[in-house]
């Protein structure tokens, strides 16, 4: 089967994510941004009586964080994205990778059924899941898909 339908096909929860950084949405920013730092996470996922109510991530920090008195001693709500875009756990992969295109995100909630955070679709998780599918075609790949190699590098 083709990359191009392998994730089409492919549900989002065979791509074994992370585990997810999730808090409630009342939780301190400096208690959300330390767990980010600690787990090395580029977002936290937050909630509100156990569903997706929002999502907060490393760019939030520099972009909207940074410099602003007091803000670490506020509730991460006053700072993240509410109700962020989000695909289910039994979406094809496709779908996260178009809101990923799209949108330019970098990190995508997955829910169940009930909107409970179940993972979080990093773009490295899908770069990661066709090299090791298709670790001849992604692995060999130009840094430009459109370079046209001339001569041989190497012995």
């Amino acid at each position: 089967m083709e990359i191009e339908e392998r994730i089409k096909v492919v549900e989002v929860v065979a791509l074994g994510m992370d585990p997810p950084i999730v808090a409630d949405a009342s939780t301190p920013l400096r208690d959300v941004v330390r767990q980010m730092r600690d787990h090395r996470s580029g977002c936290a996922l937050l909630t509100r009586d156990g569903k997706l109510a929002g999502i907060f991530t490393e760019r939030d920090v520099v972009l909207r964080v940074v410099g602003v008195g007091g803000a670490m001693d506020q509730p991460v709500s006053a700072w993240m994205t509410p109700d962020p875009d989000r695909v289910g756990q039994k979406d094809p992969l496709i779908t996260a990778v178009r809101l990923m295109r799209r949108r330019g995100f970098r990190n995508v909630p997955v829910v169940d059924e009930a909107d409970q955070v179940v993972g979080c679709v990093r773009h490295k998780d899908i770069v990661n899941y066709l090299a090791e599918v298709y670790p001849e075609q992604v692995l060999n790949l130009p840094p430009d898909p459109d370079q046209v190699v001339l001569e041989r590098e190497g012995g």
